[in-house]
């Protein structure tokens, strides 16, 4: 029941015609990844807080068979893994994409771009940012309006318009577990009422897949983190 109320929200507020509602393999690979952290950060005693993600091995990820996906929201320094649960394509550019905690948290990106967050606190309600995505598939600057819709502390959802430019910072390579990865790093300097917003993106050279980011979810999540672990 959860899982389809979950689902329904996400559809209504992303013009989703529906979810696929994700599959056993896809739920215990999270259950798989989320056991690793419990069982590390049990060992370390877990004193003062929450520990910090575990250093992950290629021995790990050989072993998952589905997408993965590291997320860390930097003003609350908490970290999780995701795996896609639905996805699908519309009239609009990128693959729009929904990935989940074992715990049923989730992210929404279109073409590696954040678009919503469920089950955070002060959501990310959805954001248009059209022109991102279509820089990030050309791997060249697309500049244009980045509109985040946001939930604010009295629950009631806001929106900010942004102003923003694209460039090319340069060709980097990108280290995830040990394996390097080509990228061209994009990034977006924004304006809008909220002052100066960053976007960067480094996006693998050879297939146009986001493997790095660092994106706003806006004034109350503030910047999220992401790392493609396993494509």
């Amino acid at each position: 029941m959860m899982r389809a109320i979950t689902c329904a929200i996400v559809a209504a507020t992303l013009g989703l015609a529906g979810c696929t509602g994700g599959n056993d393999q896809s739920s215990s690979q999270a259950a798989q990844l989320r056991t690793y952290v419990d069982v590390i950060r049990a060992n370390r005693g877990n004193r003062g807080g929450p520990a910090p993600l575990p250093t992950l091995t290629p021995a790990l990820i050989s072993q998952l068979t589905v997408p993965s996906l590291e997320v860390t929201v930097e003003n609350r320094n908490t970290s999780a893994f995701l795996v896609p649960f639905s996805e699908r394509r519309d009239s609009r550019p990128g693959l729009l994409r929904t990935w989940r905690t074992a715990n049923d948290a989730m992210l929404v990106m279109r073409g590696g771009v954040l678009v919503a967050t469920r089950g955070l606190g002060n959501d990310l309600a959805s954001s248009n940012a059209d022109a991102a995505v279509t820089g990030i598939q050309r791997r060249s600057p697309v500049s244009g309006l980045h509109t985040v819709y946001y939930v604010d502390g009295d629950n009631q959802t806001r929106s900010v318009d942004l102003d923003c430019e694209m460039r090319t910072v340069g060709n980097e390579t990108v280290e995830i577990v040990q394996r390097g990865f080509p990228t061209v790093h994009l990034q977006e300097n924004c304006t809008g009422t909220r002052g100066i917003i960053t976007y960067d993106y480094w996006v693998d050279r050879r297939d146009g897949v986001v493997v790095q980011s660092r994106q706003w979810g806006g004034p109350e999540l503030g910047y999220i983190r992401t790392r493609r672990i396993k494509k």
